[in-house]
């Protein structure tokens, strides 16, 4: 890597470790033999350009031009994506809508209410419901302006909630989140006790809640299980990197650099914070080109950032919390926020994406030079007391 370069990774990565830690800021399918993408088809994405891509004030980037595309995932779900620019990081934020037996539709993580997004989201029926299912930036951001373009929904949101885009504890009366919280989801499971969201009925749900002392705030994720799809719902729990971009990126990148071979698997790379090593000996075009890449495509995974700040720091509430799961019920595919989506994948699968928690683990297979940027970027974390220490050994088992 260039000087240039490593720079901006290193910056872009604790931007990253702040969202994700809470730094301090100076029909049933069988079983399958390994989890993969199933009925994923963005190519027939629906769009809505003339309807509005511009949002104003732009919190994220892009800034000019916000794509939003619509695909359909089955069983009376769908997908709303928009683009993450930041730096030299792209990604797809993906909104999942469920249609609920009344008709009514259920929103996790809605993204900016766009006049694309909202048209391609009110065709589909009323909006009854909307939900933040985590702590992280690029998925609070958005929530008060749609709120605000769907004021008779009912809100529920993940605790620990902090920061310029709202703050809420344990409760909804501690909600200040600029708009108004009819539920905060409850720390692992609900219990006889816990205030249920209306909805209650067709999705469970669970809830990972993690606040350290030496981090600025709280980091949280609910996941939830829509029964009679057999569906669990999450947002940056997995990802399943596909073996090229999906449509959207043409919205916003020019047809010569999504035709560069060295496109998608630098894209992926940057995103979950690999580095950009490159095997010159393999065919360009290849996917062993990029070892990093090649490890991560076309798996169910925890995203290596993801592994390495936030993992590293609170495995034993990782671990708790992937484990009560299954706990809700059984499903056969996974929806996730990033990357691609349905993901044929059962609740074993689903838990052996974490077994590195377990003990040594050589799955995925990333290479033990390829997790020297994440580690050093926990070095910096500690040596400037920027949050919490590493407390577990999350790539051991690399070769």
């Amino acid at each position: 890597l260039g000087v240039g370069r490593r720079d901006a990774l290193r910056h872009a990565g604790l931007a990253a470790a702040t969202a994700v830690l809470g730094l301090r800021a100076g029909a049933v399918s069988p079983a399958s033999a390994r989890p993969a993408l199933d009925g994923y088809d963005p190519a027939a994405a629906v769009t809505a350009a003339s309807a509005g891509r511009q949002y104003f004030p732009p919190l994220t980037p892009p800034v000019m031009s916000r794509a939003t595309y619509r695909y359909e995932l089955g069983r009376n779900a769908w997908a709303l994506e928009q683009l993450l620019t930041f730096a030299n990081v792209s990604a797809t934020v993906r909104t999942v809508v469920v249609r609920l037996k009344d008709g009514g539709l259920w929103v996790d993580g809605p993204q900016y209410p766009t006049g694309e997004f909202c048209q391609l989201l009110d065709e589909l029926g009323p909006v009854r419901h909307v939900v933040l299912p985590c702590s992280a930036l690029e998925h609070k951001a958005p929530m008060k302006p749609f709120v605000r373009r769907y004021p008779l929904a009912s809100v529920w949101v993940s605790p620990g909630q902090y920061g310029p885009f709202g703050s809420c504890g344990l409760d909804a009366a501690s909600a200040r989140m600029g708009y108004r919280v009819d539920g905060v989801f409850p720390v692992g499971g609900p219990t006889a006790s816990s205030p249920l969201p209306p909805w209650a009925d067709e999705l469970d749900f669970r809830t990972l809640y993690v606040d350290l002392d030496e981090n600025a705030g709280p980091v949280s994720e609910t996941a939830f299980l829509h029964r009679d799809s057999r569906t669990l719902i999450t947002t940056d729990s997995v990802v399943f990197v596909p073996d090229a971009p999906p449509p959207i990126f043409g919205s916003y990148f020019g047809a010569d650099t999504l035709a560069d071979p060295s496109f998608w698997p630098k894209t992926v790379l940057q995103a979950v914070f690999l580095p950009l090593r490159e095997d010159a000996d393999a065919p360009i075009g290849a996917p062993d080109r990029w070892p990093g890449y090649d490890a991560v495509r076309g798996r169910l995974v925890r995203a290596p950032i993801l592994r390495a700040f936030a993992d590293a720091r609170a495995p034993d509430e990782v671990r708790e919390w992937v484990k009560s799961i299954p706990e809700m019920g059984s499903f056969d595919r996974v929806l996730t926020a990033h990357f691609a989506s349905p993901i044929q994948a059962t609740p074993a699968e689903f838990e052996a994406a974490f077994r590195y928690l377990d003990g040594p683990s050589s799955d995925p297979p990333i290479e033990c030079r390829d997790w020297r940027l994440l580690d050093g970027l926990n070095s910096v974390i500690s040596d400037n007391k920027l949050g919490a220490p590493v407390v577990y050994d999350f790539k051991q088992g690399c070769k």
